[in-house]
């Protein structure tokens, strides 16, 4: 899919191709909105940063223990219906 997924080259805000990469280690730790941290899950992120609006994604890189503590300790947003 590449409607708005930076990862294509293209900016999914302004739409233009000057997309660059980068990486983002966190230094808090992974946790959920509005709670601690979670003894130090330190996840690095793929970053991709479009130069010319300043718009920016964060893919964290998985493995099945990232994964694991994702699905254990964050909250789940269920699929929301197209209701244009």
């Amino acid at each position: 899919m590449t409607n708005g997924d930076m990862r294509y080259g293209q900016c999914g805000a302004c739409g233009a191709g000057e997309v660059f990469q980068g990486e983002y280690v966190a230094q808090s730790g992974l946790r959920k909105t509005g709670g601690g941290s979670f003894g130090g899950r330190q996840p690095t992120f793929d970053a991709y940063i479009c130069a010319a609006c300043g718009n920016t994604q964060l893919h964290v890189r998985l493995d099945s223990k990232m994964s694991s503590h994702i699905r254990r300790h964050l909250q789940w947003i269920p699929p929301a219906l197209d209701t244009r």
